[in-house]
């Protein structure tokens, strides 16, 4: 999945196990900031949003599709 700069989802629940690796740039959530090369785990009932500030390119794995909490403007 390709982000562009200041690209971003809005909050959403994880109902399966997400697994995200960083190829380009940094991805960021409210837990912090991951640059390339991080391997992200998030476990059912994870909730978060993302972005990125500049621009990143992740690799990313859904074991089930996530409820959105929020909307997009």
């Amino acid at each position: 999945l390709k982000y562009r700069s200041g690209a971003s989802v809005p909050r959403h629940r994880h109902v399966g196990l997400e697994t995200i690796v960083v190829l380009e740039g940094t991805q960021s959530d409210e837990n912090g900031d991951y640059p390339v090369g991080s391997v992200i785990l998030n476990p059912v009932g994870t909730e978060h949003s993302v972005w990125t500030k500049d621009g990143c390119v992740v690799l990313i794995q859904w074991d089930l599709p996530v409820i959105i909490l929020e909307k997009t403007k």
